[in-house]
């Protein structure tokens, strides 16, 4: 059985706010199905858990209070402690977000970040892999955004092994 709890708090969100608004979550998985073991080859272990948490906060509007240009910066954690069945066991990232740099672009988004995790002692030969990151939201329509992407890999895979690589990509999205 997979159970799923997520507890978000957000502020500044109503009409009428005039704060700058922000969110809080934290959350938590519980597995007890079989899963595949790191430390043993070819066996199992009964269930994995992990826990997180995250937050978005706006820290510089441009505008009235209903304006959503500006700036927001964001962190993230998760720790899942059972090593031997989770590759990730810790992960940490944060960041931040423009939203109307650009003038005349008020519905895209700047965004910039680091990304940092360990990987599980049950892994030989890895320590971390971080990546950093950047990229832009172009809102082509109400429904329509096309994101070029550039990101950084240290350690690719956890491992001093592989040099650092360089990762140029995009994303379509489209809301229906």
């Amino acid at each position: 059985m997979l159970s799923l709890v997520q507890f978000n708090y957000l502020f500044n969100h109503a009409p009428g706010d005039s704060g700058l608004p922000g969110q809080f979550t934290l959350g938590g998985f519980h597995d007890s199905n079989r899963v595949s073991s790191l430390s043993t080859p070819n066996a199992t272990e009964r269930g994995t858990y992990s826990i997180y948490g995250l937050f978005q906060q706006l820290v510089y509007r441009d505008g009235e209070a209903s304006s959503q240009t500006g700036s927001t910066v964001w962190g993230e954690t998760a720790f899942a402690p059972k090593s031997s069945v989770n590759i990730m066991p810790s992960f940490v990232g944060g960041g931040v977000s423009y939203q109307g740099l650009i003038p005349g672009r008020g519905n895209d988004v700047t965004s910039a970040g680091v990304i940092a995790g360990t990987f599980s002692h049950s892994i030989p030969r890895t320590t971390a892999e971080t990546v950093i990151e950047a990229n832009y939201q172009i809102t082509v329509y109400r429904w329509l955004s096309v994101t070029p992407d550039l990101q950084y890999v240290i350690r690719p895979s956890g491992s001093s092994a592989i040099g650092n690589a360089l990762v140029l990509g995009a994303q379509l999205a489209m809301n229906f």
